[in-house]
C-alpha cells in the first residue's frame, strides 16, 4: 500500500515539475519569436511529420518551437533535433540520478576527484565557512593575512556551488581587494587567474573566451562520446555566459568553427561584434583532439554521471585547463541552434533508454 502511495506521489510530482518546466520553455520560445519573428514559421512537412514520430512517445503533444528556431537559425534541421522542454523533463533527470550533479558539481570537493594539473591553481578553500590551503590543511584565522599576501595576483574567486552564469564569480588585484570579498561569503574557493591563448584573445581580450564540450557515457556500453563542443566569448565586455550577453558559435568536429555564432535568444553574428574577428571554417581551434582526448578521460573519471559540460581553457603555452563542470541544467541549444541534434547518431539511444526507464524520471523534484 505505502508503495502505491509513494508510486502516486511521485507521479504527481513529476507532472507538477514537468508543467514548470513546459511553461518556462514556452515563455523562453515566445520571447525568442517576438525578437525574430520568422523563426516561427513552420518546417517543411516531411521534417516535421518526422519530428513528432519520434518524440511523441513521451508525450501526446509535441511543441514544435525549439524544431522551427533551429531550423530557422541554422538554413536546415534534423528530426533529431531535441524539444528543449523534453530534454529538461524527461531525458535529463533519467540520465543522471539528481542528486549526484549537486553533489559532484562542488567545485572544491570535485577537485579532489578528477586528475591533478587540469584546474587552475587553487590557493583557498572555505567550506560552511572554515578556511583551507591549497592542500586542504585547515587554516587559522590569525594565519590568513599572511596566507593571503603570498598569492599570485590577480586571483578569481568562485562560489563552488549555483555559479552558473558567472554568478558571484569576481576578481581581486590584491590582499587588500581580496580580504574584504572573504569575510562576505562562504563556500568558495580562490583560484589563479588563467590567461588564454592568443587564439581566443583575437576574438574577445575580456575575461576568458571557453569551449564548451559536452561528452556523454553510453546507456549501452558506458564507453565515453563527445557529443559536441562550442566555443563561448564574451561580448561588450561580458564574460562568456550567454546568460551574461556572450555568445557562442558551434564548433564542427574537425576543430573548426561554424560560419556564425548565436546570442541567448538566437540573433546570428558572422564575425565577433567587438573585434570583428569573423568565424567560419579558417578559424581552427588548436590542440583541438587533445582536448577531446582530455575530457573523454575527465568523464571517465565522475561517477553516475551521463552527461557532462566541461568549460575549457587553453593556457598561452598551449594546456588545457578545465575552468568548470557542468552536470546539470545543460544548454543543448549549442549545438542544435547549428542545426545538429545534440545526442548525433546517438539520439535513438537515448530514447529508447529513457523510455524504458521512466519512473527515474519522477524521483527528485527540484526546480531551477
Amino acid at each position: 500500500m505505502w508503495q502505491a502511495v509513494r508510486s502516486a506521489r511521485d507521479y504527481l510530482l513529476y507532472l507538477r515539475r514537468r508543467q514548470c518546466i513546459d511553461r518556462d520553455w514556452a515563455a523562453r520560445h515566445s520571447t525568442v519569436f517576438s525578437l525574430h519573428p520568422d523563426y516561427r514559421r513552420p518546417c517543411p512537412p516531411d521534417l516535421e511529420r518526422a519530428h513528432l514520430r519520434l518524440w511523441r512517445p513521451f508525450r501526446f503533444r509535441i511543441r514544435l518551437d525549439t524544431l522551427r528556431i533551429c531550423m530557422h537559425i541554422a538554413g536546415r534541421a534534423d528530426p533529431r533535433i531535441v524539444p528543449e522542454e523534453i530534454f529538461a523533463a524527461e531525458l535529463e533527470p533519467c540520465l543522471t540520478p539528481p542528486h549526484w550533479p549537486l553533489l559532484l558539481s562542488h567545485k572544491s570537493l570535485c577537485l579532489r576527484l578528477l586528475p591533478p594539473g587540469v584546474f587552475p591553481e587553487t590557493y583557498l578553500h572555505n567550506l560552511a565557512g572554515e578556511f583551507f590551503d591549497a592542500a586542504f590543511r585547515p587554516l587559522a584565522s590569525s594565519a590568513l593575512d599572511s596566507y593571503l599576501r603570498s598569492f599570485p595576483y590577480p586571483v578569481v574567486l568562485k562560489p563552488n556551488i549555483a555559479s552558473s552564469g558567472g554568478k558571484g564569480v569576481c576578481f581581486a588585484h590584491s590582499p587588500q581587494q581580496l580580504r574584504p570579498l572573504l569575510a562576505s561569503r562562504t563556500d568558495f574557493l580562490v583560484q589563479r587567474l588563467l590567461r588564454q591563448h592568443p587564439f581566443f584573445e583575437a576574438f574577445n581580450p575580456y575575461g576568458l573566451n571557453t569551449l564548451r564540450v559536452y561528452t556523454y557515457k553510453s546507456v549501452a556500453s558506458d564507453r565515453i562520446h563527445v557529443l559536441n563542443v562550442a566555443l563561448r566569448m564574451g561580448r561588450g565586455g561580458s564574460l562568456d555566459n550567454l546568460t551574461a550577453g556572450g555568445i557562442a558559435c558551434y564548433v564542427r568536429p574537425d576543430g573548426r568553427l561554424n560560419t556564425y555564432a548565436v546570442d541567448k535568444y538566437g540573433a546570428k553574428f558572422d564575425r565577433h561584434p567587438d573585434s570583428g574577428l569573423p568565424f567560419g571554417p579558417n578559424a581552427l581551434i588548436p590542440a583541438f583532439s587533445s582536448l577531446l582526448d582530455l575530457t573523454r578521460e575527465l568523464a571517465a573519471a565522475l561517477p553516475m554521471i551521463r552527461i557532462a559540460g566541461w568549460d575549457m581553457s587553453l593556457d598561452p603555452e598551449g594546456r588545457w585547463r578545465c575552468i568548470e563542470v557542468n552536470l546539470s541544467g545543460h544548454s543543448i541549444r549549442f549545438a542544435q541552434y547549428a542545426g545538429e541534434p545534440f545526442f548525433g547518431e546517438l539520439t535513438d539511444e537515448v530514447i529508447h533508454y529513457c523510455l524504458r526507464h521512466p519512473r527515474r524520471r519522477r524521483v527528485d523534484f527540484r526546480l531551477a
